[in-house]
Formats: C-alpha cells, sequence, structure tokens
C-alpha cells in the first residue's frame, strides 16, 4: 500500500495561521460545513487518498481541526481533518493531514497509535476512532487480515516534521448506518472533534476497498449515571438499559415487602419500559455481605421477585416476559467495608432493551 507524504506548506497556507489557531484555541475543535472543500466537502471528491496523501494537496482546507493538548507540543501541532467519505457499502475512509505551527521540531512517530491494541503500531493512526452518539458505538480502524497494522497508510521513517511541514494520513472503518451523517472523532492526543460529516465518494479507492480484512472492532459505548439523592443509578449502551434502584428505598430492613416510596420509583421505570423496544425485562436482586448466604440469597430474590409484581400490574404494553433471579452478596459494585459502599451493593437491577 502506497504510504503517506510528508510535505512543507507553501507560503500562502501560512497565512492564516494566526486567526486559526485563535479560533481553536478557544473551542478546542473547530468544524466547517465542508461544502466547499476540496479535500472532503461532497461528492465531487475523489477517493479517500489512495496515493497515499490523503488526497489533500496543500491548497485544500481541513473540514475539521484540532490541537493537540495532551503532547509537549500542546497548540503547536494542529490535527487537520481533510475529508470521511464512505466508500462503497462496507468502509469509511478518514483523511488527515497533521501540521506543525510552530517554531519548533515536533515528534510525530508514536502520537497516533493506541495503547493496548496489538501495544499499537508507531508510525500509524491505529488510536483514532470514530464515534456514532446516536447509538452508543466507537468505531476502531479496519486491521489487514493476517496483520496487527490497520488498514491505513504509515508515515514510517518521517520521525520528526519541522516548522511548516505536515504528515497526511489515511485510515478506514467499518461503514456506519446510513442514517448516521456525522460523528465523533477522538485521537490519542486532541479534544475530540465534534459533528465531522460524512460524505459520498463518487470513486471508491479499490486499492482500499479490496484489501481483506479482519473482521470489525465496534466497541458499545456504556454511560453511566448516579442519582444526587444516591437512590438510583443506571447504566447505559446503545441497545440496553440497565436501572439500579437502592434496596433502602424499596425495603425495609430485611423484608421484601415494596414500601411507598418504591411504588413511585417504579413507576417512573415502568414508563421506560412500556416505551422501550424489548419484550424481555431482567430484575436481579443482590445484597451486601452483612449476614450469611442462607439469609441473603433468598431475600434477594423475594426482593427482585416484589419488583417483578409490580412492574407487571403497572406496565401497559403488552407481550412483556419478567425474567428474575436473586445474587445474595454476589457482584458488589463498591466496598463492602463502608456503609455507603454496603448501601450501593443492597440493590434491585431492572435490565431491558432499548
Amino acid at each position: 500500500m502506497r504510504r503517506s507524504a510528508i510535505k512543507r506548506l507553501r507560503e500562502h497556507r501560512l497565512a492564516p495561521v494566526v486567526p486559526l489557531l485563535a479560533v481553536s484555541l478557544l473551542l478546542s475543535s473547530c468544524v466547517s460545513g465542508g461544502g466547499d472543500s476540496g479535500g472532503g466537502g461532497g461528492d465531487d471528491s475523489q477517493g479517500g487518498g489512495g496515493d497515499g496523501s490523503s488526497g489533500s494537496g496543500s491548497e485544500n482546507k481541513p473540514i475539521a481541526t484540532s490541537l493537540t493538548s495532551a503532547t509537549a507540543h500542546k497548540e503547536n501541532l494542529e490535527f487537520g481533518v481533510m475529508s470521511l467519505e464512505r466508500h462503497g457499502d462496507d468502509m469509511v475512509v478518514l483523511n488527515v493531514t497533521v501540521t506543525n505551527r510552530g517554531d519548533k521540531t515536533m515528534t510525530v512517530r508514536d502520537m497516533f497509535r493506541e495503547a493496548g491494541r496489538f501495544d499499537g503500531i508507531d508510525y500509524t493512526p491505529d488510536g483514532v476512532s470514530l464515534v456514532d452518539t446516536a447509538n452508543s458505538k466507537r468505531y476502531m480502524p479496519f486491521n489487514r487480515e493476517g496483520e496487527d497494522k490497520c488498514l491505513c497508510s504509515d508515515w514510517d521513517g518521517t520521525t520528526e516534521i519541522t516548522e511548516g511541514e505536515s504528515i497526511d494520513f489515511w485510515v478506514a472503518y467499518p461503514n456506519l448506518p446510513s442514517e448516521v451523517k456525522s460523528v465523533v472523532i477522538t485521537t490519542p492526543v486532541t479534544p475530540n472533534i465534534i459533528d465531522v460529516p460524512i460524505t459520498n465518494t463518487k470513486s471508491p479507492d479499490k486499492e482500499i476497498t479490496e484489501t481483506p480484512v479482519e473482521d470489525p472492532d465496534i466497541r458499545d459505548l456504556t454511560s453511566y449515571a448516579d442519582a444526587l439523592d444516591g437512590e438510583s443509578s443506571r447504566e447505559e449502551t446503545g441497545s440496553e438499559t440497565k436501572i439500579m434502584l437502592s434496596s433502602d428505598i424499596l425495603f425495609k430492613v430485611n423484608e421484601s415487602k415494596l414500601t411507598e416510596k418504591a411504588t413511585q420509583a417504579l413507576e417512573s421505570v415502568a414508563k421506560e419500559i412500556d416505551a422501550s423496544s424489548g419484550s424481555t425485562v431482567k430484575i436481579d436482586g443482590y445484597t451486601d455481605n452483612t449476614g450469611n448466604d442462607s439469609i441473603n440469597n433468598p431475600l434477594s430474590e423475594e426482593r427482585a421477585e416484589a419488583v417483578k409484581k409490580e412492574l407487571e400490574k403497572i406496565t401497559t404494553r403488552e407481550g412483556l416476559e419478567f425474567e428474575v433471579e436473586g445474587h445474595g452478596s454476589d457482584d458488589p459494585v463498591a466496598t463492602n467495608s463502608t456503609d455507603e459502599g454496603r448501601e450501593k451493593n443492597r440493590r434491585v437491577t431492572i435490565t431491558f432493551e432499548k
């Protein structure tokens, strides 16, 4: 595969550096409409940089930029997105120009590698990912079949770039759903670049699209939220919701009969279940480690069963099935050595598809 190029900026590209830096410093990252950008604007683009230079000559402007914040170079190294394009049905290709906007030589050998992913590969962008926030998915670069290296160009041999120089690279990812029109780009050394538009290329780069690759690496993003009163928390992925209710608001000590406050909490959960698409609701009961299994195991199951019966009464959607299980003191979510930790572990968890 042809490699990316190192180039020196022409004089007319150096002129707008100061205002660009000023805007980028205020916003961390900037996104333009991309419609008038030769590198990534619309359907007139000519592919994904199969020539190794990302299809972005020095006259092209990036559709989005961010300045590095996790390196010694700080704001002097610019990450410019030239285009993000669908190449056929299975692939999107990101084209990037990284530019030295400072007056000192900068090291770029391992800046965009992903630590821990096959230990990361120097001179590659295998740590740059695409995030679909609507579906809570993170897309990692394709890996070439039988290799640890991403399907991407590299800058092997270019350890440093001097003032005014830049490197270009491209990297290929699994295609996103057609309804996804923009993504967040994440890198190991810059703030997230939000709302980067995805466009379609009229000329898919066959040298890229026909390269054999490993299975896609698409990861679920999980979000966590705790209620300020500590009485509930939730965990969400793109496809599933898990609501954890404190047993201290649902039941009295060592009892499995719901309190009045429990009814109010479960009404809110029932509304979410009614609005969801799944047919199965899983209810799991847990205790802290006070006492022993002969007490905790049946108590946790009885409490889960009580929650099930209440949800069966107050949900309105037909076809729902409820599964119940008690786990006793297994699977703690906090330490059992403090009152606060034990309170978190006394819980009933309700899980359902979105």
